[in-house]
Protein backbone atom coordinates (compact mmCIF):
# COMPACT_ATOMS: atom_id res chain seq x y z
CA UNK A 1 0.00 0.00 0.00
CA UNK A 2 1.21 3.27 -0.66
CA UNK A 3 1.11 6.06 1.36
CA UNK A 4 -1.07 9.11 -0.34
CA UNK A 5 1.05 11.62 1.67
CA UNK A 6 4.33 10.55 0.73
CA UNK A 7 3.77 7.40 -2.03
CA UNK A 8 5.78 5.14 0.31
CA UNK A 9 5.26 1.75 -0.28
CA UNK A 10 6.33 0.68 3.63
CA UNK A 11 3.71 1.08 5.71
CA UNK A 12 2.01 -1.03 8.86
CA UNK A 13 -1.22 -1.70 9.77
CA UNK A 14 -2.17 -0.85 13.06
CA UNK A 15 -5.53 -1.72 13.47
CA UNK A 16 -8.42 -3.79 11.31
CA UNK A 17 -11.97 -3.90 11.70
CA UNK A 18 -14.33 -5.54 10.13
CA UNK A 19 -17.26 -3.13 8.54
CA UNK A 20 -20.50 -4.52 6.99
CA UNK A 21 -19.31 -6.02 3.66
CA UNK A 22 -14.98 -4.58 3.66
CA UNK A 23 -12.33 -4.72 5.88
CA UNK A 24 -11.09 -1.42 7.42
CA UNK A 25 -7.39 -0.65 8.01
CA UNK A 26 -5.94 1.94 10.02
CA UNK A 27 -2.25 2.48 8.17
CA UNK A 28 1.13 4.39 9.27
CA UNK A 29 3.91 5.27 6.56
CA UNK A 30 7.00 4.09 7.94
CA UNK A 31 8.74 7.02 6.24
CA UNK A 32 6.67 9.91 7.04
CA UNK A 33 4.64 8.56 9.74
CA UNK A 34 1.10 9.65 8.65
CA UNK A 35 -1.70 7.94 9.63
CA UNK A 36 -5.11 6.66 6.80
CA UNK A 37 -7.36 4.89 6.88
CA UNK A 38 -8.00 2.04 3.75
CA UNK A 39 -11.29 -0.25 2.98
CA UNK A 40 -10.77 -3.60 1.27
CA UNK A 41 -13.94 -4.92 -0.17
CA UNK A 42 -14.01 -8.29 -2.52
CA UNK A 43 -14.84 -7.88 -6.14
CA UNK A 44 -15.92 -10.08 -8.47
CA UNK A 45 -17.41 -9.81 -12.15
CA UNK A 46 -20.75 -12.13 -12.03
CA UNK A 47 -23.00 -12.42 -15.31
CA UNK A 48 -26.31 -13.05 -15.74
CA UNK A 49 -27.60 -15.63 -18.42
CA UNK A 50 -30.81 -14.08 -19.78
CA UNK A 51 -33.68 -16.46 -21.19
CA UNK A 52 -33.22 -15.05 -24.36
CA UNK A 53 -29.82 -16.44 -24.31
CA UNK A 54 -27.91 -12.80 -23.79
CA UNK A 55 -25.43 -12.89 -21.53
CA UNK A 56 -25.31 -9.38 -19.80
CA UNK A 57 -23.70 -8.40 -16.49
CA UNK A 58 -24.93 -8.97 -13.28
CA UNK A 59 -26.65 -5.89 -11.32
CA UNK A 60 -28.14 -6.15 -7.40
CA UNK A 61 -29.87 -3.09 -8.42
CA UNK A 62 -32.34 -4.89 -10.43
CA UNK A 63 -33.06 -7.46 -7.99
CA UNK A 64 -33.65 -4.36 -4.92
CA UNK A 65 -35.87 -2.70 -7.61
CA UNK A 66 -37.81 -5.87 -8.24
CA UNK A 67 -38.20 -6.72 -4.67
CA UNK A 68 -38.88 -3.28 -4.03
CA UNK A 69 -41.97 -3.52 -6.50
CA UNK A 70 -43.23 -6.65 -5.25
CA UNK A 71 -43.26 -5.44 -1.26
CA UNK A 72 -44.98 -2.31 -2.15
CA UNK A 73 -44.46 0.08 0.67
CA UNK A 74 -41.86 -1.88 2.62
CA UNK A 75 -38.97 -0.15 4.29
CA UNK A 76 -35.89 0.37 2.46
CA UNK A 77 -34.01 -1.58 5.52
CA UNK A 78 -35.94 -4.57 4.83
CA UNK A 79 -35.61 -4.50 1.10
CA UNK A 80 -31.74 -3.84 1.48
CA UNK A 81 -31.60 -7.10 3.88
CA UNK A 82 -33.24 -9.19 1.37
CA UNK A 83 -31.53 -8.00 -1.13
CA UNK A 84 -28.24 -9.07 0.96
CA UNK A 85 -29.72 -12.39 0.87
CA UNK A 86 -30.69 -13.27 -2.42
CA UNK A 87 -27.33 -11.99 -3.29
CA UNK A 88 -25.63 -14.53 -0.89
CA UNK A 89 -27.27 -16.78 -2.43
CA UNK A 90 -26.15 -16.31 -5.71
CA UNK A 91 -22.44 -16.31 -4.93
CA UNK A 92 -22.81 -19.78 -3.11
CA UNK A 93 -24.23 -21.21 -6.41
CA UNK A 94 -20.84 -20.11 -7.44
CA UNK A 95 -22.21 -20.25 -11.21
CA UNK A 96 -20.86 -17.78 -13.08
CA UNK A 97 -23.16 -16.96 -15.69
CA UNK A 98 -25.93 -17.64 -13.10
CA UNK A 99 -29.54 -17.94 -15.27
CA UNK A 100 -32.33 -15.72 -14.41
CA UNK A 101 -34.03 -18.72 -13.31
CA UNK A 102 -32.15 -19.11 -10.27
CA UNK A 103 -32.11 -15.75 -9.27
CA UNK A 104 -35.99 -15.79 -9.91
CA UNK A 105 -36.26 -18.57 -7.63
CA UNK A 106 -33.94 -16.65 -4.71
CA UNK A 107 -36.14 -13.84 -4.66
CA UNK A 108 -38.71 -16.01 -4.42
CA UNK A 109 -37.71 -17.90 -1.48
CA UNK A 110 -36.93 -14.80 0.51
CA UNK A 111 -40.40 -13.02 -0.07
CA UNK A 112 -42.16 -16.03 0.81
CA UNK A 113 -40.34 -15.52 3.79
CA UNK A 114 -41.47 -12.20 4.28
CA UNK A 115 -44.45 -11.29 3.22
CA UNK A 116 -47.04 -13.71 1.07
CA UNK A 117 -48.85 -10.72 -1.09
CA UNK A 118 -44.86 -9.63 -2.07
CA UNK A 119 -44.58 -13.05 -3.22
CA UNK A 120 -47.84 -13.19 -4.97
CA UNK A 121 -47.31 -10.01 -6.70
CA UNK A 122 -43.03 -11.10 -8.00
CA UNK A 123 -44.33 -14.67 -8.54
CA UNK A 124 -47.60 -13.60 -10.58
CA UNK A 125 -44.57 -11.97 -13.34
CA UNK A 126 -41.78 -14.31 -12.77
CA UNK A 127 -43.99 -17.66 -13.79
CA UNK A 128 -46.06 -15.17 -15.90
CA UNK A 129 -49.49 -16.28 -14.21
CA UNK A 130 -52.07 -14.76 -16.46
CA UNK A 131 -54.79 -17.47 -15.57
CA UNK A 132 -56.78 -17.11 -12.48
CA UNK A 133 -56.73 -20.58 -11.87
CA UNK A 134 -53.25 -20.67 -12.06
CA UNK A 135 -52.92 -17.47 -9.20
CA UNK A 136 -55.49 -19.09 -7.48
CA UNK A 137 -53.31 -22.40 -7.21
CA UNK A 138 -50.12 -20.65 -5.71
CA UNK A 139 -52.21 -18.77 -3.49
CA UNK A 140 -53.25 -22.43 -2.40
CA UNK A 141 -49.99 -23.56 -2.11
CA UNK A 142 -48.98 -20.51 0.08
CA UNK A 143 -51.95 -21.21 2.29
CA UNK A 144 -51.01 -25.14 2.48
CA UNK A 145 -47.81 -24.05 4.25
Amino acid sequence: MYCPFCSNKETKVLESRINDDSLRRRRECLKCRNRFTTYEKASFSLTVLKKDGKVQPFDIKKISQSIEKASGKADQEIISKLTKKVEQKILRKKTNPIETLHIGRFVLQELKKYDKIAYLRFASVYKSIDDPKMLEKEINQIVKQ
